[in-house]
């Protein structure tokens, strides 16, 4: 109990415990325990790589051109029979590009790779301001439904922090009846051990963070197109 020393009536003196030098350096020695959890962790999380058996693979169109040797490599080395291309309206460059969509982008650069056009379909939205990756995942839905309806599982291939948010999305347009597996390639200038050292790195796992935080708790799936 503490002692209370009054002066007066209008001043009193009481004893209390606080923390020393010592107990200010072990609460922040604890308090740096999930801090570092939190960085070791994160990537993996938002980046995560787990395959479902299927024959069909999908690339999101907005993918950089390195991820392409990635996505033909995964083609031929699990035995793929498709490869679908997604994506959106170009949001820079649609006055010098022959190419106004992603998808049509990505489907043309894998041709010019190499890549046989008789296992490639591209699949690109209309001009959206809102949600294009779940966009683009209601486009894929309503072909799968018309051109593939036995579909009971699929591949997404994407960009590393994406990837968590992507499959979510995806799986949410996508229905139960459709399993999404994911993989998430690593990005050319950052990885799982160094993406707090670059600016770049920090603000798109950090953004990514964000974005799966508010589709995991937040984000309700509508139906924009003609399926039910």
């Amino acid at each position: 109990m503490s002692k209370a020393t009054k002066h007066f009536g209008f001043i009193s003196l009481k004893e209390r415990w606080g923390l020393t030098l010592w107990g200010w350096l072990l609460l922040l020695i604890i308090l740096q325990i999930p801090v570092i959890f939190f960085f070791r962790s994160i990537y993996g999380i938002l980046a995560p790589v787990h395959r479902e058996k299927s024959e069909i693979l999908i690339l999101e169109g907005f993918i950089s051109d390195y991820v392409l040797k990635d996505a033909i490599d995964e083609f031929h080395d699990h035995g793929y029979k498709l490869l679908i291309s997604t994506g959106t309206p170009l949001e820079q460059g649609q006055l010098l590009a022959n190419f106004k969509n992603t998808a049509n982008l990505v489907g043309e650069s894998l041709l010019r790779m190499g890549f046989d056009s008789n296992n490639l379909v591209v699949i690109g939205t209309d001009e959206i301001r809102n949600d294009r990756t779940f966009n683009s995942a209601l486009a894929l839905k309503k072909w799968l439904v018309i051109n593939r309806p036995e579909t009971r599982a699929i591949n997404l291939m994407t960009m590393n922090v994406h990837g968590a948010r992507s499959q979510m999305l995806f799986q949410y347009a996508l229905g139960d009846s459709i399993r999404v597996g994911i993989i998430s390639v690593e990005n050319f200038y950052y990885g799982p051990n160094n993406w707090w050292k670059s600016s770049k790195g920090f603000r798109e796992t950090m953004n990514e963070a964000f974005g799966y935080f508010y589709t995991r708790f937040f984000f309700r799936p509508y139906n924009n197109t003609d399926i039910k």
